[in-house]
């Protein structure tokens, strides 16, 4: 009942519902209902596609022999080749043989080489769990600085698929009831085709808050990533139009290995057992905050909260940590950083100044970047200016703190010294691993442009 729940959350509170997804959904549940709705999407709107335009497997076998479907005079099929033909057996192909069928909108016959109507839930399932998650985590890696794929790929893919299986679900559940709805009203078959385009863009931005939550992805990046990502969807209609889905259930059993905790070399927790650990880990850090002395509890659960980008959450738990030890370094220091971007910076150097009271080296000294930072928004230069000296003089290659540095060089009109750090900054990018570079790609262009 949890997991339906979450369902009809999605329509309302996606990024809530991503993230309760992550902590309390079921690979396995939400597999059962993706095949579920998709047998009803296929019958209620996919089938009724195929009937009014040209989008089957014989448009596709017909486009690559030359036959003119309107033209009898035109055919360059024997009648012997035309019965060797299985597809002719389908009073729906005759149909379209004879050219009834109506052209695809705007595309034309090029929907061939990127959409198919004619997939069952099966391979649905499939395509979504073989190809397309996989190629979000590949795609998070290149445009978003996740890290290694395969690394990833262990740690997000029980999440990451969870939360996929269940956004198609939810993406294309009502538009599945209208057309079992509307199937005996004879709607024009482009209402179809409209009902199938909205759910793929419902599904895109459903799987776009899922990027945010379960990789703290922004915006831009999710957006990109899924701009590109629906490709492996058509690589997967590529592959089964010439291999059987069945053929695939070795894959099967391997994840089913892998997913349910099997173990690679004594070493590798399967994906299931990883997906497993980090919802019983956050189970029992909401045990943990019951115990009314237990800041720390409450620091780890606002990280992740901040990881999975739900600040309002994450602040909540910040204060309660604050309210019983107000002391708590962490705490403080992530209050400040929200409190400066939401723009009170005066509360955020109240929290910044007691982490420096307890450690001015704290995270490596990055404590003074932030309050670097928060006085250049202030325009209180002078202040800026030591606090970012500091930083920069301990951590001379950091990039952020460079490019703060060159700021304030440049607003007290010492435009050496601003060029020289903005330099220092773009080379520090360049020079940097890279699961840094990514991650320090923003600050780099940001000095470009000062230069």
């Amino acid at each position: 009942m949890e997991n339906i729940k979450l369902l009809f959350q999605l329509y309302f509170r996606p990024a809530t519902a991503m993230s309760e997804i992550i902590d309390k959904g079921s690979w396995a549940f939400a597999a059962v209902l993706m095949l579920i709705v998709s047998f009803a999407f296929q019958y209620a709107v996919n089938e009724r596609i195929a009937n009014t335009y040209a989008v089957s497997k014989s448009d596709y076998f017909l486009t690559h022999s030359g036959f003119d479907g309107g033209n009898s005079n035109a055919g360059q099929l024997t009648p012997a080749q035309l019965e060797e033909t299985e597809y002719l057996a389908n009073p729906d192909i005759e149909k379209e043989l004879r050219g009834e069928h109506h052209p695809f909108p705007i595309v034309g016959k090029y929907a061939l080489y990127f959409f198919s109507f004619e997939e069952n839930s099966f391979t649905s399932l499939i395509s979504l769990s073989v190809f397309y998650v996989p190629t979000l985590i590949l795609l998070m890696g290149i445009f978003g600085g996740a890290g290694s794929f395969t690394v990833v790929l262990q740690r997000s893919y029980g999440e990451l698929a969870t939360c996929s299986l269940t956004a198609w679900t939810a993406a294309h559940l009502p538009f599945a009831v209208a057309g079992v709805l509307l199937g005996s009203a004879g709607v024009d078959g482009s209402i179809y085709l409209l009902m199938w385009l909205a759910s793929s863009l419902l599904f895109g931005g459903f799987v776009i808050f899922a990027l945010r939550t379960v990789f703290g992805a922004n915006y831009g990046t999710a957006i990109l990533i899924v701009s590109v990502s629906w490709l492996a969807l058509s690589l997967g209609m590529y592959v089964f139009r010439f291999v059987s889905p069945w053929l695939f259930s070795p894959f099967l059993l391997l994840f089913g290995f892998l997913y349910f905790g099997g173990a690679i070399s004594g070493g590798l927790r399967g994906v299931g057992g990883a997906f497993r650990g980090r919802q019983n880990f956050k189970r029992f850090l909401h045990n943990a905050t019951v115990n009314p002395n237990d800041a720390d509890a409450h620091v780890q659960l606002a990280l992740i909260y901040l990881q999975r980008r739900q600040e309002e959450k994450a602040l909540e738990h910040l204060e309660k940590a604050v309210a019983i030890d107000k002391n708590e370094i962490d705490a403080n220091y992530e209050l400040g950083k929200l409190a400066r971007k939401s723009g009170d910076l005066q509360k955020a150097l109240n929290y910044f100044s007691v982490v420096v009271e307890q450690s001015d080296k704290y995270r490596l000294s990055e404590i003074w970047r932030e309050i670097g930072a928060t006085y250049l928004e202030a325009k209180m230069l002078t202040e800026a200016r030591d606090a970012l000296e500091k930083f920069v003089e301990r951590r001379p290659v950091d990039s952020e703190g460079l490019y703060y540095l060159g700021k304030i060089y440049k607003a007290q009109n010492e435009p050496e010294k601003a060029r020289e750090m903005f330099e220092q900054a773009v080379e520090s990018a360049k020079s940097s691993p890279d699961y840094r570079r990514r991650e320090l790609r923003y600050w780099s262009k940001l000095a470009q442009k000062e230069l």
